[in-house]
């Protein structure tokens, strides 16, 4: 049974404007959005830099309550054939201003040998960005969450 990790919780926003999306709105796949860190209030970025780790491009948090630059803006992309992103179905995220895709690896994990005491969190796993989008075929699921789009076949069952 898994645990609900406040610390993987995101508010998904509006690209650009960064106003947070109408709860249990469908999310279109090639959409471009933003994902806010829900206890941080921090944006989902990324830059030309590298990361510390891999050495490909860094990610990290970044902007206050939404309010950052287009370095937090993510399209979401779908398996092919998909119209929507639902819970349970695979999705990446391509950075809007590289094009290059959110990765992680358990091979990359923050330690004493890799980054010393300077390490962002010990133990964690760092997510960067890599323009190889089948690289360790990372695809992310959906596993938990509040607001999600229902079946067409269920939104005709109504509550009286």
């Amino acid at each position: 049974m898994r645990s609900i990790d406040p610390g993987g919780m995101w508010v998904i926003k509006e690209a650009h404007k960064g106003e947070v999306c109408e709860a249990g709105s469908p999310v279109q796949c090639g959409r471009k959005i933003r994902l806010e860190h829900a206890q941080t209030g921090k944006n989902l970025h990324s830059h030309l830099f590298q990361s510390p780790v891999s050495g490909q491009q860094e990610v990290s948090g970044y902007g206050n309550n939404g309010i950052g630059d287009t370095g937090d803006n993510w399209e979401v992309v779908c398996d092919p054939g998909k119209k929507w992103w639902k819970r349970s179905d695979y999705v990446q995220f391509r950075h809007a201003d590289t094009g290059k895709f959110l990765v992680t690896s358990m091979s990359n994990k923050f330690d004493q040998r890799n980054c010393g005491h300077s390490c962002p969190i010990m133990g964690q796993t760092e997510v960067s960005c890599s323009s190889n989008r089948d690289q360790n075929k990372i695809r992310w699921i959906t596993t938990q969450g509040v607001f999600f789009p229902v079946e067409e076949n269920d939104a005709k069952h109504k509550e009286l």
